[in-house]
């Protein structure tokens, strides 16, 4: 064998290889500087139908409750008090004896006034024996006439006199009277402000004490003005309920009692109040309640999901998908939340509101839907 033949064959040989290498090599950097051709696709969005449906006018407000009569218990005398019948914080029922106030010198005064009235009833009697006198020595004419009118004259003024003095009489028995303080009214006692040996005077800044009804006690809350007329007509055909929960869960249903004659042009609401019984006492004034009035039923009422319902800068609006499958904003106002829907204003049924997929959409882009669009359903609850 010619080992300078094979020589050349095996140079030519590793010579290709090398082309062929670098050959793939500049393919492959060719490769990498061509980008690939991007298809945007449509975004995806979820849909749901506006629907006009009937729904029962349920109108959801937070209330405070208030006691229907408070009432400051004061002193109508000075004095000092010498006993507290009570404890601070019990019920009382109305006429029962809460405070005794020191009345010694009332006491005083109304001996006084009843022994002037006893003086006064001596002399009146003196005096109308001696009229009776006159008047029958008259007849004989041991007197004249003129005596006889001076002795009348004297029961008349004498008689007065006593009148006077048993006014006197009454008006200390008041005063009396007003050492002993009774509860105005049934109701539960609330904190102190005196004590046995306190000076109680009737125009101290501070009241005894105060003393509240709770049953039945009251709700206030306030409503849109834009339910004033719902209110109103159902009021009128006494087609109104209203009711809240306990704090212990359980649903307690109580009457409207008043509806304020003007419109809070502050706040653009309507103050409401309504009594409840209140027999166990578990509601308790100043405490906040979840308020539900049913006021009829609202015909027509135009329902969409409420996470449709977005916040801009002009309002409230909805995207809605056109034919063409594009999307339009449409300008929308939010009435309430009623069962897990959001009914609003502004739509005429039938549109295809965006329900899910609204980030980053714009009027006019072109949408697909994910899913065919359906009537909104209502929930089972009530959405707050």
């Amino acid at each position: 064998m010619n080992i300078l033949s094979t020589r050349p064959a095996r140079l030519l040989a590793a010579t290709g290889v090398v082309g062929l290498v670098t050959a793939g090599l500049g393919l492959r950097l060719a490769s990498a500087n061509v980008k690939p051709i991007q298809v945007s696709m449509p975004p995806l969005v979820s849909v749901a139908v506006a629907q006009a449906r009937d729904l029962p006018l349920q109108l959801d407000a937070q209330g405070h409750l208030v006691a229907l009569a408070q009432v400051e218990v004061r002193p109508q005398a000075s004095g000092i008090i010498r006993t507290i019948h009570f404890k601070e914080g019990d019920p009382v029922a109305a006429g029962q004896l809460m405070f005794t106030i020191d009345a010694t010198d009332v006491a005083a005064q109304l001996a006084r006034a009843q022994a002037a009235a006893a003086q006064t009833q001596a002399l009146l009697d003196e005096a109308q024996r001696d009229l009776a006198r006159t008047q029958q020595l008259a007849k004989s004419r041991y007197f004249s006439m003129s005596a006889v009118d001076t002795s009348l004259s004297k029961v008349e003024s004498l008689r007065a006199q006593y009148q006077a003095a048993m006014a006197d009489v009454d008006n200390t028995r008041v005063l009396v009277d007003h050492t002993r303080i009774t509860a105005p009214m049934s109701g539960r006692t609330g904190a102190l402000a005196v004590h046995p040996g306190s000076l109680a005077q009737p125009g101290a800044a501070a009241a005894l004490v105060n003393v509240a009804q709770m049953d039945p006690i009251g709700v206030e809350f306030t409503l849109p003005e834009a339910n004033l007329a719902d209110l109103l007509a159902a009021r009128s055909t006494h087609d109104l309920r209203v009711s809240l929960l306990d704090p212990r869960g359980r649903r307690l249903d109580g009457k409207i009692t008043f509806v304020n004659n003007t419109v809070d042009t502050n706040t653009a609401t309507i103050l409401v109040k309504a009594s409840f019984a209140n027999a166990d006492q578990a509601l308790w004034p100043g405490a906040f309640v979840r308020v539900q009035l049913l006021a009829g039923t609202s015909r027509g009422a135009m329902t969409v999901p409420p996470q449709s319902v977005m916040e801009g800068p002009a309002g409230r609006f909805v995207y809605v998908v056109e034919a063409g499958g594009k999307v339009t904003t449409r300008p929308v106002g939010l009435q309430r939340m009623q069962d897990q829907l959001a009914v609003v204003t502004g739509l005429s049924g039938g549109e295809r509101v965006v329900t899910e997929g609204q980030a980053g959409l714009k009027p006019g882009v072109k949408v697909r839907v994910a899913t065919p669009a359906a009537p909104a359903a209502a929930g089972a609850g009530s959405a707050a």
